[in-house]
């Protein structure tokens, strides 16, 4: 029987989802026209206002590039393989330099192969880096929408900046927010009307307090994610299921469907799940984590960790949290994520592709 090769694209779409913030990274690499043989990097960078790179080629002074763009030339070809060493450095705007990478450079003709017995093989041109460099597919604060309003800003700052005032890390702050939320939404948990406002997260925080609507999960994403964007916290929702078929009157999908939160966090440079409905503070396979909502589904439909999986829970009735494994939680069943099918829908700004 024939085989079919089928390739999983992480670089398209898991790191474009879960990429975090990179001190140096690749936004392009190409061949160089002409008659030598070379190719061109084009550098980039998450440093907060970042100048110029500098770079050094083998051995050479330092050289400033404005533009990030760095050139790599060789001889074509020649029955031995070239090499150029490259370091590069990030530079701020107050002088600040990142640490440097190492980039190494290699061109191998196709004579070089032949002298080798390999006939088939074309000039290759090859690029390694230490630490290993990602390419740029964009930043963390394209996916913190809506942008807040400043009358937004203002009602958070009021509202919760008190509450973590002093807190170092964005993921401390997160959980001292969605359990004073927790506290706050959870004794008006229910349909919502139709009055909801959807495009407005603290109308709808306003009327849910004040006894006048109901919310679920969609407005508790809401909430707990823009309260988060206003308090300089990146947060996204996720929303899950997989629909079969849709139609003015009738929807068909195979299980139930759930909106869920991600938030970002600087320290650790990484995506972490939380969520309101489930009452938990994240999630961690053993004492790995906290989980990202990928990986959370990942393990969920791997029997054997599965059982391993702990979550940290928020206790509404005594105020204390505690991880628990999962046959412990309040809630066992988290249908929603379980089935290779079902679908996740990450909302992005800035999209260029």
């Amino acid at each position: 029987m024939a085989t079919r090769q089928v390739k999983a694209k992480f670089k398209d779409n898991y790191w474009r989802i879960y990429h975090g913030r990179d001190e140096i990274m690749l936004e392009s690499l190409e061949e160089l026209p002409g008659d030598d043989a070379g190719v061109k990097i084009v550098l980039q960078s998450s440093i907060e206002g970042l100048s110029h790179f500098l770079y050094s080629m083998d051995d050479a002074p330092f050289e400033k590039s404005a533009d990030g763009g760095i050139e790599a030339r060789f001889k074509k070809g020649g029955t031995s393989n070239q090499h150029v060493n490259v370091v590069v450095k990030a530079v701020a705007a107050d002088g600040a330099e990142t640490k440097p990478y190492t980039l190494e450079f290699g061109y191998y003709s196709s004579e070089f192969y032949k002298a080798g017995g390999l006939m088939s093989y074309p000039n290759i041109l090859i690029m390694n880096s230490k630490p290993k460099l990602n390419f740029h597919v964009g930043e963390v604060e394209d996916w913190g929408r809506p942008e807040p309003t400043p009358e937004e800003l203002e009602f958070a700052a009021k509202k919760w900046k008190p509450l973590v005032e002093g807190v170092e890390t964005g993921y401390e702050k997160a959980k001292l927010l969605i359990k004073s939320l927790m506290d706050d939404l959870w004794p008006h948990d229910g349909l919502p009307s139709d009055e909801q406002e959807v495009s407005r997260p603290f109308v709808q925080y306003e009327r849910m307090v004040s006894g006048k609507d109901k919310g679920f999960c969609s407005n508790f994403a809401a909430i707990f994610v823009h309260a988060c964007n206003c308090l300089g916290i990146p947060a996204r929702r996720v929303g899950m299921g997989q629909v079969y078929f849709r139609s003015d009157t009738t929807q068909i999908q195979t299980g139930g469907s759930h909106s869920t939160c991600e938030i970002f966090d600087e320290k650790s440079n990484q995506w972490i799940w939380m969520d309101i409905s489930f009452y938990a503070l994240g999630a961690y396979l053993g004492e790995e984590g906290p989980l990202n909502m990928a990986e959370l589904h990942f393990f969920l439909n791997q029997p054997a960790r599965r059982k391993r999986l702990k979550f940290h829970i928020y206790n509404l009735d005594d105020k204390s949290d505690k991880i628990l494994p999962l046959e412990e939680c309040p809630k066992k069943t988290f249908g929603c994520w379980e089935g290779w099918g079902i679908e996740f829908h990450y909302g992005k700004s800035n999209i260029d592709e």
